[in-house]
């Protein structure tokens, strides 16, 4: 079933190859993209742009790490989109070079090289190069936990699980979800490897990383668990019908390349029988010699097809996000690289996604400068980036700093603070006594009651919490395939009004 890997090298013998000449090359090519690329922020990229401005050890919706990151880049090369994004590239790449290092070590060049090429163009993968979310560097910090954890399943000693349970804690600061990595390494533990539970070296792991992310729970516990919460609310958005299932497996087919999913699940399928023999009769599919590899396949698979089951399962119920798959792809499509290689029709099937991937890839690199080549509804895709800077130019026109500057929603909050030149502190309305976002909880806007403020809101409606107040102008913000209309007001701020 498995290949020898004859040819295991070290660490620098795998980075001086031509695969990885081939990513820092394409790795320059982007970075000239980025450079050139004319795509405003979305209102999330400048929402954690927002964060950077302000360092603490967590925030409304995410753990803190976007936000140190994004302080670090802008610190350097200033406020700008290119260094707000640029992390996400350096991340992307570094991710990719993680896993070809650790797939040559244990399988071999054949399966690095095919896992590179891969990983360089599927379509998620191509987005997150140039898009600055949670996901780069979270995706980063889950692969080298999941790097590190093996050379601990290896040889388990002491500075191994430090290193594991270190970059465990720094992906609970990146994102939430790092928990699911605890969970399935003591389930792949109970199932293929119950002895190392045992030992002191394997809870160091828990305990390293539970400590480095002790900082972030006391700043939930004196924020009343708002991270907590709103992480609940994902899950409280109940669809129950098949449209919900379909958008997410289309998203699933589209944004991994067509190809890779339907053979993922083929394998599985067939794998979950191998696991079988070897858990219930003690089965060995494979000469001693391979174990570790065996080994190894078993933490993909376990950190893979169980979660992608189960995501599509509650898909029915509740609508879910592509990018919360994201972690669990990358071990999936090691396992199904490692199982296509064993046999030659298979093996072409590999080709054949990545040429796919490459194909949607460079429809992705097109579709910001040439939005005409695309029919409305793939170009609306960019909607989510697009007229915020327009409307940064437009209250320029009419805000003067001297008075606060009041909005409706985050998305604007965020996108004036970034495009404004002044880069003003925002505040936003607050109808319910709940926080709804990271302004609500900076900056409490009953401290406006009674003030001069200039409002900046979504519609033309006269606004509820607005008194004396008189309309300045209208914004009219075109994007692709609908039309956005803002009015800016001024006015004395009033709560009450909006109560009676």
């Amino acid at each position: 079933m498995l290949q020898k890997n004859s040819n295991k090298k070290s660490f620098l013998d795998s980075l001086f190859t031509l695969e990885c000449l081939f990513l820092l090359l394409l790795f320059l090519a982007k970075l000239f993209y980025l450079k050139e690329l004319k795509l405003p922020l979305s209102y999330d990229e400048s929402y954690y742009w927002d964060w950077s401005r302000h360092l603490d050890w967590g925030y409304y919706s995410k753990p803190p790490m976007i936000a140190w990151i994004i302080a670090l880049s802008t610190k350097i090369l200033g406020n700008s989109e290119y260094a707000v994004r640029l992390p996400a590239l350096i991340f992307i790449t570094l991710t990719i070079l993680i896993n070809y290092v650790l797939i040559f070590k244990y399988f071999g060049k054949i399966y690095a090289r095919w896992t590179l090429f891969t990983l360089n163009f599927v379509p998620l993968f191509t987005i997150y190069s140039f898009v600055m979310t949670i996901d780069p560097p979270f995706i980063f910090f889950w692969s080298l936990s999941l790097y590190f954890l093996i050379l601990y399943l290896e040889n388990p000693t002491y500075f191994r699980a430090f290193l594991t349970g270190f970059f465990i804690g720094l992906g609970l600061l990146t994102k939430q979800t790092m928990v699911v990595f605890i969970i399935l390494t003591f389930i792949y533990l109970y199932l293929f490897d119950k002895q190392k539970i045992k030992i002191k070296t394997t809870w160091l792991i828990l305990f390293t990383s539970l400590l480095i992310y002790f900082p972030n729970v006391i700043w939930n516990i004196q924020h009343n668990f708002v991270l907590f919460k709103h992480t609940e609310e994902h899950f409280t958005r109940k669809t129950i019908n098949l449209f919900s299932f379909l958008e997410f497996l289309g998203g699933t087919l589209v944004g991994y390349s067509l190809l890779w999913f339907p053979v993922f699940v083929f394998f599985s399928l067939k794998y979950i029988n191998i696991l079988k023999n070897f858990i219930f009769k003690n089965y060995l599919p494979i000469h001693k010699s391979f174990i570790f590899q065996f080994k190894i396949l078993n933490l993909f698979f376990t950190f893979s097809f169980p979660i992608f089951f189960f995501l599509f399962l509650i898909s029915f119920f509740i609508k879910l996000n592509l990018n919360w798959t994201l972690p669990f792809f990358i071990p999936g499509l090691i396992f199904v690289i490692v199982l296509s290689f064993q046999k030659k029709y298979t093996k072409f099937l590999i080709f054949l996604n990545v040429l796919l991937a490459f194909t949607l890839s460079l429809f992705i690199y097109i579709l910001p400068h040439n939005q005409d080549y695309f029919s409305p509804q793939v170009s609306s895709l960019l909607n989510k980036f697009l007229g915020w800077k327009y409307l940064a130019q437009e209250v320029e026109k009419v805000y003067d700093g001297n008075i606060p500057l009041v909005v409706s929603g985050r998305d604007i909050a965020s996108s004036l603070a970034f495009y404004l030149k002044s880069h003003p502190k925002v505040y936003v309305v607050q109808l319910e006594s709940r926080p709804k976002n990271q302004y609500h909880l900076w900056r409490n806007i009953s401290e406006l009651e009674g003030k001069e403020v200039l409002l900046v809101k979504k519609w033309l409606d006269e606004p509820e919490y607005l008194k004396n107040f008189f309309l300045i102008k209208t914004v009219r913000v075109e994007k692709i395939g609908k039309i956005e209309n803002y009015s800016i007001w001024r006015g004395i701020f009033s709560l009450k009004r909006g109560e009676s």
